[in-house]
């Protein structure tokens, strides 16, 4: 049977595919008996996949072009990328925070479904009747089921099968609203957000069933194989502009109020975004901090710029080709050894040609001065866990050590609050540092001024820029231990520059620290910290210039 499937699907293939496009580069589906879902495509690498087994015993050999036409669906518009994908989680997050519960995949389900249903309407429907499992613990699916009724014009409980009964009585209602989605879905396009928020709008009121607390995803067609990268993740963190255009649109058709507005992109829409990545309301979020390093990479490019290396030109000494010697040029640019040769002693004398030439590529600039930057972090509780909210000081380190690296040099960090841990070998990677400015300890300040002792006196001639990123506790620190006037004085003189970010810092302490040697740079606001790190990474690495 198996061999039979797959004529079949070599059969089909290409007809699945000319309902999206003659032109789609995607490899032969293979078998995978053993995944859940009678079909999925993996949108990392586009490969579509098939549950040989499950369609063997619900007899669908007949129904393979449906499938993959479904599933190429996926790939090519609905979500389309791992990206779209991200952001549409992180919008139904924000309104719908019910752990390991989507309507994601069903919305963009009926999203294919319309538009492969015109010629493929009665496959589609033996595939949902195939599986007559429905029960009222996952009402929003049958709901989801109705809609199709009405978008296929079949009888009433054509696919709700057996449980549309005791549906109907727990949602007397319901036809009407399957009718208006049916109606009005497909013409809200071309902005899928849009459509996805009008789509979450009227399906959640289905969500939770009669008689449980939380609803049990009984959808038996999760076509997803595949989560977003931490990159997608990240940039779906900040609502792009169809986004906010849909959430207006939302809010001014009625299908949002203000407050579930304000939450998608309001002043803590944030906050709420990130509480929607994957596993964090579970307390198992081991992606997060890899996603929110990324988001802090992100954000650090808008700041600053990485410029191509440049090339340097020695003095044109290559031969190449030839061309006529003209009055204006240089004698010593004549080739008289090719003009006697094409030209002979009598012509030539009168037309000489010359040998242009052209500087050879001796390689990249590498700048003379390699700058290395050690960085002192405050991460105590008075500062935000950059996991979980946007940390304008952890911005402002990654923009130093990005501006650091990109113009050639090294960077360090310590991260302190009661006690403090340090990525201390000088390092050349953008990631690396990232990931670790991630860590948090959250309780008192002390400032390791024993580590920036020893850092002076290990480092010898070879001293870095350092960098304090902190606000009045340092004041309070530098204050309350004994030895350190002197232990920062040192470190002053011995440093190629000290630099001192401060939030909320006093004149007369301002003043102590740059009479003392110290460059001292005031922050009056926390969201100044990253335009202000900019403004001193351009000023001390020239190489990297701002956007």
């Amino acid at each position: 049977m198996t061999t039979n499937i797959n004529q079949i699907i070599n059969k089909t293939w290409p007809k699945a595919q000319a309902h999206w496009s003659q032109f789609l580069l995607l490899s032969t589906p293979k078998d995978d008996s053993q995944q859940h879902s009678i079909a999925q495509i993996h949108l990392g690498n586009r490969q579509v996949t098939l549950n040989h087994k499950t369609i063997k015993e619900k007899g669908l050999e007949d129904c393979i072009e449906a499938l993959l036409a479904h599933e190429i669906g996926h790939h090519v518009r609905y979500p389309g990328t791992l990206a779209v994908q991200a952001r549409l989680r992180l919008l139904e997050k924000s309104l719908i925070p019910i752990e390991e519960y989507s309507l994601i995949n069903l919305f963009t389900d009926i999203m294919i479904n319309e538009h492969i249903g015109h010629t493929q309407r009665d496959q589609l429907i033996r595939i949902y009747q195939a599986f007559d499992d429905n029960s009222l613990n996952d009402p929003a699916f049958l709901f989801y089921l109705a809609v199709y009724e009405e978008l296929w014009q079949t009888e009433q409980g054509a696919l709700m099968g057996r449980a549309r009964a005791d549906f109907e009585k727990a949602y007397s209602s319901y036809r009407a609203d399957a009718q208006l989605l049916s109606q009005n879905l497909f013409n809200l396009g071309p902005n899928i957000y849009t459509q996805f928020l009008y789509f979450i709008s009227v399906v959640c009121r289905y969500i939770k069933p009669p008689e449980l607390e939380r609803p049990k995803n009984i959808n038996p067609y999760q076509c997803a194989a595949d989560e977003p990268s931490p990159e997608d993740w990240a940039d779906a963190l900040t609502p792009s502009a169809r986004e906010k255009e849909a959430i207006r649109r939302a809010l001014a058709e009625g299908w949002l109020d203000e407050k579930e507005a304000k939450s998608l992109d309001g002043k803590n829409s944030l906050e709420r975004r990130i509480m929607g990545l994957p596993g964090l309301q579970q307390g198992a979020a081991d992606q997060v901090p890899e996603i929110m390093a990324a988001y802090y990479r992100q954000q650090a490019e808008r700041y600053l710029v990485h410029p191509p290396p440049q090339r340097t030109l020695g003095e044109a000494v290559v031969p190449t080709t030839i061309d006529d010697w003209e009055p204006q040029d240089a004698v010593q640019d004549i080739d008289w050894l090719t003009t006697l040769l094409y030209r002979g002693d009598q012509l030539g004398a009168a037309l000489p040609l010359k040998r242009n030439k052209i500087a050879e590529v001796e390689g990249y600039d590498v700048p003379l001065w390699q700058p290395k930057v050690e960085i002192y972090l405050d991460v105590s509780g008075s500062m935000p866990d950059p996991r979980h909210t946007h940390n304008a000081m952890t911005l402002a380190s990654q923009i130093l050590v990005m501006g650091a690296i990109r113009a050639g040099g090294r960077a360090r960090a310590l991260l302190y609050s009661s006690d403090h841990v340090a990525y201390w070998q000088w390092c050349r990677s953008e990631i690396e540092l990232s990931r670790f400015l991630m860590h948090y300890i959250g309780s008192g300040t002390q400032f390791p001024f024993e580590k920036l002792q020893s850092s002076v006196r290990e480092s010898s001639d070879a001293q870095p820029i350092r960098v304090i990123i902190s606000d009045s506790d340092f004041d309070y620190n530098y204050d309350e231990h004994e030895q350190a006037a002197g232990i920062l004085g040192e470190a002053i003189q011995s440093s190629q520059q000290l630099i001192l970010l401060l939030h909320a810092l006093g004149e007369l302490n301002d003043a102590r620290y740059q009479a003392a040697g110290a460059t001292v740079i005031r922050i009056e606001e926390m969201e100044d910290f990253p335009k202000l790190a900019a403004k001193l990474a351009h000023a001390l690495f020239s190489a990297m210039p701002l956007s």
